[in-house]
Formats: structure tokens, sequence, C-alpha cells
């Protein structure tokens, strides 16, 4: 369905502009008309007329998009308003194109009659699985409003989970490139200018300074192809990574490696009864749920423990005997839905650890963040030094050999 990007004059006289995914022009200007718009202009937009129609730089959304929508959602249908007009109001109030494409679409599924969940099953590439079945056992109990609250707190405890990861790793990326880029010149431009000088002088050079000397003259004549091959390695790692053996491998790694075992753990603990504590409360079934939690885990080793415990569990015995029997998550989750199956409040017993390791996940994360600053900083000065005493060495051996005996 192609998209339309439009001007029009209010009965005010006040200017709109906005995007439309309609069949033809035509119908555009009709729908602007019978909303009591006036049309000035009306294009329609493409990979030619537009290059961020192209596929792959539309802007992604994000589990900050999906709180916003889930939150925004929940508001207005709590003031009263029916689904249609929700999301009328709704596709108006988003700011990231791709989203609005996908409410646009969802606004025209929802005229014709189709549910809300339904329509929203033919977009899973933007609605995950877990946000489908609880809209859809939303409808079913007439509690629709209340879902989308959950699934926005839901949401936002994601997004500020994933924000932490990501500022518990960006000053030692940040740390790690400004240092690259400092021994970079330094063994381009500083070794070579001061070899070439001592070697005027006849300075006889070391072995640690002739190899300095060598990896410098690298960086100066090839480093365009240093450049295509780092460009290479994280293009190919980023392949592999999507691959089946690729997953296993980072999988593997992140449950292994001595300092990220830890925080994987945890963040996973809370991701898992976080997710499973708001389905179950939204009304899914059980099994329903564990499918739903199994592929949000992110970890391709968990996910296969986990279709054991699916398997288990859809055979009759207890889910917290199952999960006991992967041998992964802490003691606490075991003993909280032990106590939740005892009392009929699984939701609420999970919810309750979901928040301990959020808090959990969070000091695990500023501990890996104060571990890797003095370790990268430990590791990047043992390099400065030894490049330091590549020129120093010759230059003492120089400065003795012309004094006198």
């Amino acid at each position: 369905m192609p998209l339309f990007s439009y001007k029009v004059k209010t009965e005010s006289g006040r200017m709109l502009v906005g995007e439309y995914k309609i069949d033809s022009r035509e119908d555009l200007e009709r729908l602007l008309v019978e909303k009591g718009y006036t049309p000035v202009e009306i294009k329609e937009k493409n990979a030619f007329t537009d290059i961020s129609q192209i596929s792959f730089l539309k802007p992604k959304v994000k589990l900050k998009d999906l709180a916003i929508f889930c939150r925004q959602f929940a508001v207005v249908l709590e003031a009263g308003v029916p689904i249609v007009a929700a999301m009328d109001v709704l596709r108006d109030q988003t700011d990231n194109r791709t989203m609005r494409e996908c409410l646009d679409q969802l606004y025209e599924s929802i005229q014709k009659g189709i549910s809300l969940s339904s329509s929203m099953k033919q977009h899973m590439n933007i609605f995950p699985e877990l946000l489908v079945n609880t809209v859809e056992a939303g409808e079913l109990s007439g509690q629709l409003d209340k879902i989308f609250v959950k699934m926005a707190d839901h949401f936002e405890k994601e997004f500020d989970q994933s924000n932490k990861v990501k500022n518990a790793l960006t000053y030692p990326v940040i740390v790690l490139c400004v240092a690259g880029i400092v021994l970079f010149i330094l063994l381009w431009k500083v070794v070579p200018i001061f070899a070439g000088v001592l070697t005027s002088m006849g300075a006889n050079l070391p072995l640690i300074t002739r190899v300095m000397v060598a990896i410098g003259n690298v960086f100066k004549n090839f480093w365009y192809l240093i450049i295509l091959s780092i460009v290479l390695i994280v293009v190919g790692v980023n392949m592999f990574k999507k691959q089946p053996r690729g997953k296993k491998f980072f999988s593997t790694l992140a449950l292994k490696l001595p300092v990220i075992k830890g925080v994987s753990t945890v963040v996973m603990t809370a991701r898992f009864t976080r997710t499973l504590s708001t389905m179950i409360a939204s009304g899914i079934h059980l099994i329903q749920a564990l499918e739903s939690v199994q592929k949000v885990m992110g970890n391709v080793i968990i996910m296969d423990k986990l279709e054991v415990v699916i398997e288990e569990v859809k055979r009759g015995r207890i889910l917290s005997q199952s999960i006991k029997g992967m041998g992964f998550f802490p003691p606490m989750v075991t003993s909280m839905l032990k106590i939740g199956e005892e009392s009929g409040s699984i939701d609420f017993t999970l919810s309750k650890c979901a928040d301990f390791y959020d808090k959990e996940s969070e000091m695990a994360l500023q501990r890996l963040t104060t571990m890797l600053g003095p370790l990268i900083t430990i590791l990047l000065g043992g390099f400065v030094v030894v490049i330091i005493l590549s020129i120093l060495y010759p230059m003492v051996g120089m400065y003795q050999s012309i004094l006198p005996k």
C-alpha cells in the first residue's frame, strides 16, 4: 500500500502536515475532505522520491516506543474512548515513522471489523508475541485497558534494564576507542619519527624498537586494509551471531565467562520472572505464557532448557520442580514459585522476585563497570609503556655510548 505525504488547511486556516498509507491519492483526498480539511498538497512517497522509505533506513520500533504506545493506549481507553477512535488518536501522536505506518494499518483493519489482537498478529515484526497474547486475553476478559497498563509497566521496566546494560558498557567502549586511536597514532607517527632520528644518529635499534617500527610501518602503509579488516570482522561477527551456531556460541560465552556469567544470570532471571508474572496476571494460560517467555529470553541455551520445562509442565509436573531441574535460576526463584503455587498467587510472588532481581542486576552491572574500567586502563597502559620503552631504550643506550669511560 503506497504512502502519501499531505499538507492540508483546517477550517480555522491553520496548516497541518502528515503522512498516510492508503490505496490511492483520490482515496486520501476524499478522507481528508470528510474530516473537514482542505487538501493543499498530496505527494506519494517511495524509495525514489524519499530514501527514508528504503526498508533498512526506516527507524526500528524499540522498547521505548512499545512502552509509550501501551501507556497512551491505556490512558485513552480508561477515558472511555472506543478502540477505533483511540487508534486514530494514537497514530497522530506517534513520532516513530515505522510505528505510525503500522498504526495506520491497524486503524484500517479495526475499521473493517477485525479485532485488535488479530490485526496486531499481522505485524509480529513490530509487536512481540507476549503483547499480542495479552491483548487477546484482555479482549476476552473485557479488561483491555488494564492489560495495556500492565504491558506499559512491563516494557518500561524492560527498557530501563536495557538502558542500564548499555550505560554499563558505554564507558569501557569509549575508553577502548580513545585508547585505540591513541595507540594507532603513536605507532603510525611518533615511533617511526623517533626511530628515523635515532637511526640517522647512528644508534643501534634494539629488537623491541624494531618490532614497534615494523608495526608502525604496517599501519602507515596498509592503514586502509586494517580499517577494512576491522569492518569485515565486525560485519562477520554480526552475521555469525544471527546463525544458529553463532547464537549458541555467544549464548554459551554469556553463561561461562567468569565476570559475564553473574550479570547474565541476574538479568535473565529478572526478565523471566517479570515477563511470566505479567502474562499470568493478564490471564494467559501457564503453557502459553511459558512459550511466550521462552522467546524473549535472548539466550538459546536457556531457551532450550525452557523447552524441556514446557514439555514437563504439559505432562503434569509442577512448574517449580521443572524450573529447579533446569539448574540455572537461583534457588530463590524456585522457592517463590513453590510459595506461589501453594497460595495460588504465582503472579504476585514472581512480581516480587522480579523486583528483587531488578535491583540485583543493577548492582551486578555497577560491579562490572567498576571492574572493567581499571582492567582496561591497566591493559592499555601496558601497551603505552611498551611503546615508550621502545623509544627510550635506544636513546639511553646512545647516551651511555657517548659518555666518557
